[in-house]
């Protein structure tokens, strides 16, 4: 069931990430990778998107709903964005409010939120969580919904390097 509505989202993510959507778009699944999936997007303007997403395997507090979070990593070589990391809730963040990813307990991001999303402050920010992530073997993404809820939710970095390899070699 997990694996059905991460195909689900990822064909949600592909629509997202185009800027004029077209039924002509072709969205190509480059592999499952344990825990994460890789797919390339090729656009009808000929611009290439590639991305791979993951959900979490646990929420907490287990009291809330929480809606449908997934976390990506995106390269947009036309646009020159690679290694960009987007982690989105399915609810509002607390305006203003940050997101806090901790890798292994050991490397800790703040990412800033808008709506539902949450993203690195920069390209450097970018590449230091996708490198962070490549070495680990989980994640905890920690945040405050608009009503005030503490959130936190656990992804695993299993397959993540494999992904990453495979949305790199598909949008050089």
């Amino acid at each position: 069931m997990k694996r059905i509505f991460c195909l689900f989202l990822s064909a949600l993510i592909g629509i997202l990430l185009t800027i004029q959507p077209s039924l002509a778009d072709n969205r190509q699944l480059l592999g499952t990778y344990r825990d994460w999936d890789a797919f390339m997007l090729k656009k009808t303007n000929g611009e290439k998107v590639c991305y791979m997403i993951s959900i979490p395997k646990s929420a907490s507090p287990k009291s809330l709903k929480h809606g449908n979070p997934f976390l990506t990593v995106s390269h947009k070589p036309v646009r020159k964005i690679r290694n960009e990391v987007n982690f989105v809730v399915g609810y509002n963040f607390k305006k203003n409010s940050r997101v806090t990813m901790t890798v292994d307990k050991k490397r800790k991001f703040r990412l800033f939120t808008e709506g539902d999303g949450a993203w690195g402050d920069d390209v450097k920010a970018d590449n230091a969580m996708t490198s962070a992530m490549k070495r680990g073997s989980y994640l905890v993404m920690s945040g405050q919904s608009g009503r005030g809820n503490n959130t936190g939710y656990r992804f695993s970095l299993s397959g993540f390097t494999a992904a990453h390899n495979a949305i790199t070699k598909a949008c050089r």
